[in-house]
């Protein structure tokens, strides 16, 4: 029997192929599996960059469109109480002229309200600072896409700050409040002689007026007490000013009425008398300074020569000589104020003025048993201030209108020839009965003027175009 080997090698050769098909095909897979995954991935990548980059440019549109809003409010905001500050303090400077004595004060709400009305005026803008979202690639062969750079602009606060604003507002707030204070101190301070003044002439004119008429004097005298006594702390600057003004006006109202009714009445009784200065050629002798030793004598020449005159008396002298103060009044003489110590009024302050006036009339008053009502101010000097006050204190101003120089010349005779070369119906005739020599002229000037026809009458039945 025989065998043979040649044939049976062919069949592992076919198995080997068929080994590296499956494997080709496995890396195949695996190779496409790999691209597959890698595109994901990156596709993956690129979305949420993208994403990432949509949120950013999102979140800085928003923040800017915010900082703008906030930025406008917030300038808005202190603009308006910078506003209202400059509304507040800018009155109270107006109102505080005249009041607030010291410059400092005023100045330094006027330096603050200068500076808040330029920044209330200054036109307003809105720095910016830039943000920028960089731009993002997408490197696919076949996917290229780029988002690009984009820039945000953000505000960074409005300019002028509203700090500076509320700075300036502060500093507004705190010299207005300095102000007001000294406004309300000074009010009360205005406040309180204005209550002086009404509570003496409601005082004064008790019995001299119809109770009504005083009624309203009275009821702002009572109003005024209560606003001193709750001090400045609780004081309106602005009522206490209209309170002041009130009884300002209404103390020297009344005064000015009775003191025309005194004057009236009194050149009615003249006229009654039969003396009638609308008509007749009236003359008045005045004398200045006294009571002194000397009017004692001049005072015996007017009896001798039945003539009247009017003496301003200088209430030091009144105080030193009462005596002789009343002797002049019971002589039928009128007796009128020429201040305590004569000093010149329009330099003085109104609580000097009145201390002035009302020492002499009480004076005068408590010597003779009557106040007076006319005023001489010495050196004929007088203003619209000094004539209110006299008024509120229940006196008449009187000047003159021929001096004669008897202070100057002490010369008898030239004294008379001063009366004679410049006397006319209505003549308010100054002389000082403290001068020896014009004393000595006063009965020659007497009969000179009754020579003249001239009439001989106390210095209030003058009278002028006017009357």
């Amino acid at each position: 029997m025989s065998t043979s080997s040649g044939p049976s090698a062919a069949p592992p050769r076919r198995r080997r192929r068929a080994l590296w098909w499956w494997i080709g095909a496995v890396v195949v897979l695996l190779v496409a599996g790999g691209v597959v995954v890698a595109a994901e991935l990156e596709h993956r990548a690129w979305v949420e960059a993208q994403a990432e980059y949509d949120a950013e440019v999102a979140r800085l549109d928003a923040q800017a469109e915010d900082s703008r809003a906030e930025a406008e409010e917030a300038y808005v905001a202190s603009h308006e109480t910078l506003v209202a500050a400059i509304d507040d303090g800018r009155p109270v400077l107006r109102a505080s002229k005249g009041q607030v004595d010291d410059p400092a004060v005023r100045r330094d709400l006027r330096t603050a309200l200068t500076d808040a009305e330029a920044l209330r005026d200054t036109e307003v803008s809105y720095p910016v600072t830039t943000r920028t979202v960089e731009e993002v690639t997408r490197p696919h062969p076949f996917l290229a896409e780029t988002l690009p750079q984009v820039q945000i602009e953000l505000v960074e606060a409005a300019e002028p700050a509203p700090a500076d604003l509320d700075a300036a507002a502060a500093d507004v707030a705190k010299a207005t409040a300095v102000v007001e204070q000294a406004r309300r101190e000074w009010s009360l301070a205005a406040l309180e002689p204005a209550v002086v003044e009404g509570r003496d002439a409601a005082t004064d004119l008790d019995g001299q007026v119809d109770a009504a008429a005083v009624a309203p004097l009275q009821d702002a005298v009572a109003r005024a007490e209560e606003v001193l006594d709750a001090g400045p702390d609780a004081v309106d600057p602005d009522e206490a000013v209209a309170l002041r003004d009130t009884l300002l006006t209404t103390t020297e109202d009344l005064w000015s009425d009775r003191l025309d009714q005194i004057v009236t009445e009194r050149r009615r009784a003249a006229r009654a008398d039969g003396v009638d200065c609308r008509v007749d050629r009236c003359v008045a002798l005045t004398f200045d300074d006294g009571p002194v030793a000397e009017t004692e004598r001049l005072l015996r020449i007017l009896e001798r020569k039945d003539a009247p005159a009017t003496f301003f008396m200088v209430g030091d002298n009144v105080a030193k000589n009462p005596d002789i103060a009343r002797a002049v009044a019971d002589a039928g003489h009128l007796v009128a104020n020429h201040t305590w110590n004569h000093p010149q009024l329009t330099t003085l302050d109104d609580a000097t003025v009145r201390d002035e006036l009302r020492r002499t009339s009480d004076a005068i008053r408590e010597a003779t048993g009557t106040a007076p009502f006319l005023l001489r101010p010495p050196y004929g000097d007088v203003d619209a201030r000094v004539r209110a006050l006299a008024t509120r204190t229940g006196l008449d101003v009187m000047t003159w209108n021929l001096d004669t120089l008897d202070w100057q010349t002490r010369d008898a005779k030239e004294t008379r020839q001063a009366v004679r070369r410049n006397v006319e119906p209505g003549s308010n005739i100054l002389l000082h009965d403290i001068h020896s020599t014009t004393v000595d002229a006063v009965g020659k000037i007497i009969e000179d003027l009754r020579d003249e026809d001239y009439v001989l009458v106390t210095a209030d039945l003058l009278v002028d175009d006017e009357d």
